[in-house]
């Protein structure tokens, strides 16, 4: 089985939505095998700060997906971070998903799909086009 590091955002604002999932949500990561000091657990302040927080994960850690705990709440700010979030995904390469204690399988699944597309390119493709970031 794979060893795969995941970051998990647990948004402040939303702390009762995400504590109700945390402990399913890493034990499905374990399953899954990631191992207990393998899951960063960071949180944002509010729903707005989820995507700043993602990108921080992104960029000072090396996580192979981020898990968001996060409720949709049809509010602005949850769409404008999931405009950020796509966007993000795209720039950092990085499987991001968002939602209860079944986006932990959503992102080991996504990870497991780059991985193998990743080893299935064909040799001659530029080492650019493989890695974005």
């Amino acid at each position: 089985m794979a060893q795969y590091k995941v970051g998990i955002v647990i948004v402040d604002e939303q702390a009762s939505f995400a504590h109700r999932h945390l402990a399913a949500a890493t034990e499905s990561l374990k399953a899954l095998g990631c191992s207990e000091q393998s899951i960063l657990v960071r949180h944002a302040p509010k729903v707005f700060n989820i995507t700043l927080t993602t990108q921080f994960l992104a960029e000072y850690t090396d996580v192979d997906a981020v898990i968001i705990l996060a409720e949709d709440d049809n509010s602005s700010a949850y769409k404008t971070v999931l405009d950020g979030i796509t966007k993000l995904q795209i720039a950092w390469n990085m499987p991001v998903t968002i939602g209860d204690f079944s986006a932990a399988a959503d992102a080991i699944e996504m990870v497991a799909l780059q991985n193998k597309m990743e080893a299935e390119a064909p040799e001659n493709i530029a080492p650019d086009r493989k890695s974005i970031n």
